[in-house]
């Protein structure tokens, strides 16, 4: 397996004038590599792509996935391809191998005609990204159409298994009213890339505070969602990960298993660490840079 973190919690500590200082603490962590959102990567590399691949070679780090959100609404069908076709082409060019793809608008009454739509394009879009020498990968997500079980159960079944994957995202199940290892290990064979994302109950913003993180809580962090949940750090929360890194190992699974970290009540680097040193020691996730770096 290989290890690697997102660029989010870099979003609230100036990430995106700092991309540089990212690279480098994500790299002196000893992660293998990292995720990055699909439209900043093409908006800021997609005329080239081999700047972004360089980079990423100067700091021994590979691009573990690019990912990209849709509505899947008729009217936006067009531009939604354009910007998917860009995230392709930027993810492809700087050596990443995985898209990520989730969406859909939640709205009363939603139903087959909806799964079907989103279920085209998504089929659609695993083709192109195949074409481009790409695995496409749905990343279930809180807070769409497929927020619940049974709606992502159709979509499951309406989609190809080889064009689009199933990227499990554990703390996102767990706000819907998935049983987490039970989805996991339902979908084990079709399993294409992981989250691991810890959820937990609200912090004691006076003790946060003091470790350098933001002195109030705030529903400006993941998905606007903060005040009622918290992001926590791996192993600190509600999610049960060794059983459920048992089950990705009794599917056969030797993918990247990626911290899908949208914001700690934490300074970056102390987050990254803690993170990495969670997943090699507790969990006994080693990736291709060993034990290196920061989080030895």
């Amino acid at each position: 397996m290989k290890l690697g973190y997102h660029l989010a919690p870099w979003i609230n500590d100036g990430y995106p004038q700092s991309f540089h200082r990212a690279l480098d603490e994500i790299a002196l962590t000893g992660w293998d590599g990292l995720e990055i959102i699909g439209n900043w990567a093409a908006d800021h590399y997609g005329q080239r792509p081999g700047e972004l691949r360089a980079l990423l070679a100067m700091h021994d780090l590979e691009l573990a996935s690019c990912y990209v959100g849709h509505t899947y609404e008729l009217e936006r069908r067009e531009q939604e391809a354009t910007l998917t076709r860009r995230v392709i082409d930027v993810t492809a060019g700087a050596g990443g191998k995985i898209l990520l793809i989730d969406g859909g608008r939640p709205k009363e009454g939603r139903g087959e005609d909806d799964y079907r739509r989103v279920a085209d394009f998504a089929n659609q879009i695993g083709a192109w990204a195949k074409e481009a020498g790409l695995q496409c990968c749905w990343h279930q997500h809180w807070g769409t159409m497929f927020e619940w079980a049974a709606p992502f159960d159709r979509l499951m079944a309406l989609t190809h298994p080889d064009l689009v994957k199933f990227c499990p995202d554990t703390a996102q199940l767990s706000m819907g009213d998935f049983d987490v290892p039970a989805t996991i290990r339902k979908y084990g064979k079709r399993i294409g890339y992981v989250h691991l994302k810890d959820v937990d109950h609200n912090h004691n913003w006076e003790v946060t505070a003091s470790h350098g993180g933001p002195r109030t809580w705030s529903d400006t962090g993941a998905y606007h969602v903060d005040s009622k949940w918290r992001m926590v750090e791996l192993g600190r929360g509600l999610i049960d990960f060794p059983r459920i890194t048992g089950i990705l190992r009794d599917a056969g699974y030797d993918g990247w298993i990626v911290d899908d970290f949208d914001y700690s009540a934490y300074a970056t680097r102390e987050a990254s660490i803690a993170l990495l040193r969670y997943l090699r020691h507790s969990l006994g996730l080693v990736g291709r840079r060993g034990h290196e770096g920061w989080a030895e």
